[in-house]
């Protein structure tokens, strides 16, 4: 085989490992350690340092800034962190997401496929602690398998006159090899990526030392290219990413010349040098831009101020990349389901209530659609969510919160069915006709009263507000027989009252289900007392 081919095949290899080694980190930290981190930041983050030291570590264990972003955007969905303190996280990913770079720097990568075979039966063998150690030690492994395969790939390359050339002459311009080294963290969306093939080819000597700023500081704007996608503050953080590092790059250019002097007098072996200038360049920033961390927030909160509000039946918190940190996206799916209890309470009140002048009855025709939709997004997501069958607490829950999106599942196909049907035939009033207001107005009552306190259980987590549930549940039921006894034999005889029985039926099925809610609410909260 040409041996330029067979370099190509070894470096496009090589990269396709690295990029899937911190693809695996991350997804194997998130839901090995998730629930720890998540415990960490909410301790942590109310205090700035700490909070930008968390995100250092994080950074750092994860092989890059995707997981401390993610966690960070997930808590400001959650209204647990503010978006001035993601900044923060931000700023101390961007300086922990260098500790692959060190990695890569020290030339141990010839030991990756031992690290790979001792992780390998870590995972294979391990339980607990070792097994998800062994998850975290895989995905570097791979990294490092990579960065081995690149360097078998990149000498034979260098050997091509044409390529050795074409790097002469890139290398030898600042604005060149920024504008490459730009387009290739754009396509990769990795600087980590591209630093390491920089790490390579300054290992074989084909590199001025003069590039090296050039090329951290352009690597350093694009990696953020693929944060402009997803929910509202995941995109306020990417902006917000992207200004930082955008000034943090305008900020080095007045020191650029002393910078390039001391990069060429130091002494240090050419991939640590790479290291210590991408290290330098991300502490520089940080040291400058830290105090102004509330600034960067308000400024980004004026230039994406909301828009055309989102449909109702769209996903709020739902975020598809934290399915990988099974604690946050438990979290994340809670708020959704209790934003899904509002909309079912306000359109029990329009199902139930005769005076369509209450505040937000006029959206009624569009929350039917809208709770159908969202509690079937919410089923979904919960489906995807995969988590570790040793973390006990973790699984506990998990199933208190699938439980709870079952059963508003099933509230939200009773509420979109035959009850909805019925009550825009004008059941209710055939309802009073036969039984009088007052007895209408009991019975909707008790109906609203029972769905309010049990979503209202779920929604504060609060155990007295089931057992009012439980209390008027048996008053609803009590009513209810009575009111069949009321109508005795005339409920065989005659026909018409038919969709009446039916309408009462569907109440009955969707009392039965928040009272389900209100139960699992009741019993979530006694298992935690008995745990604490």
């Amino acid at each position: 085989m040409n041996p330029q081919l067979l370099a190509a095949i070894n470096i496009l290899g090589g990269l396709a490992l690295f990029l899937y080694g911190i693809e695996q980190t991350t997804i194997a930290f998130g839901t090995s350690f998730g629930d720890k981190a998540k415990e960490l930041l909410l301790r942590f983050t109310q205090k700035k340092p700490m909070a930008f030291l968390f995100g250092v570590v994080l950074a750092a264990i994860g092989q890059g800034s995707t997981l401390g972003t993610a966690f960070a955007v997930g808590f400001v969905d959650a209204g647990m962190l503010s978006f001035a303190g993601s900044v923060v996280v931000m700023m101390g990913t961007s300086v922990g997401g260098t500790f692959v770079t060190f990695l890569l720097s020290m030339n141990i990568a010839v030991y990756s496929p031992l690290m790979f075979c001792a992780s390998y039966l870590m995972v294979r063998f391990g339980r607990g602690n070792v097994y998800r150690i062994g998850r975290v030690l895989q995905g570097i492994s791979i990294v490092l398998l990579g960065m081995f395969v690149l360097k078998i790939g990149v000498p034979s390359l260098l050997n091509a006159p044409w390529f050795s050339r074409m790097l002469t002459v890139t290398a030898n311009s600042p604005w060149l090899v920024g504008i490459v080294a730009f387009l290739a963290t754009t396509i990769l969306q990795s600087n980590s990526a591209v630093l390491a093939v920089v790490i390579t080819l300054a290992d074989a000597g084909a590199l001025p030392v003069s590039s090296f700023l050039p090329i951290v500081c352009a690597a350093r704007i694009t990696v953020v290219l693929a944060a402009f996608v997803g929910r509202h503050n995941a995109k306020k953080l990417g902006v917000c990413t992207l200004i930082y590092k955008i000034l943090g790059v305008l900020i080095v250019i007045p020191f650029w010349g002393l910078a390039q002097r001391l990069i060429a007098s130091s002494t240090a072996d050419m991939a640590v040098l790479v290291f210590q200038v991408q290290l330098g360049v991300a502490i520089f920033n940080s040291i400058v831009f830290y105090p102004l961390s509330d600034w960067l927030a308000r400024l980004t909160d004026r230039l994406m101020e909301r828009g055309k509000e989102e449909s109702l039946g769209d996903p709020v918190y739902l975020d598809e990349e934290l399915l990988e940190v099974p604690a946050l996206a438990i979290l994340l799916l809670s708020k959704e389901i209790i934003r899904l209890a509002n909309y079912i309470e306000l359109y029990c009140q329009s199902l139930f209530l005769t005076d369509k002048s209450m505040p937000g009855l006029e959206e009624q025709n569009s929350l039917p659609e809208a709770i159908d939709s969202l509690s079937e997004a919410c089923q979904e997501y919960m489906f995807r969510i995969r988590v570790p069958s040793e973390d006990k607490v973790l699984k506990a829950d998990y199933s208190s919160v699938s439980y709870s999106v079952l059963s508003f599942r099933q509230m939200a196909k009773i509420l979109m069915g035959e009850l909805r049907l019925l009550a825009e035939a004008g059941v209710a009033e055939q309802f009073k006709r036969e039984l009088g207001d007052d007895t209408w107005k009991e019975f909707s009552s008790l109906v609203l009263i029972n769905v309010r306190y049990a979503l209202r259980a779920f929604a504060l987590a609060d155990a007295d507000f089931a057992s009012d549930a439980g209390h008027y549940g048996r008053e609803y039921e009590e009513l209810e027989r009575k009111i069949r006894l009321w109508l005795g034999v005339d409920a065989i005889s005659r026909r018409e009252l038919a969709p009446l029985l039916d309408y009462m039926s569907q109440a009955y099925l969707l009392v039965k289900t928040s009272l389900e809610i209100a139960r699992g609410e009741a019993h979530r909260y006694r298992d935690t007392s008995r745990n604490h």
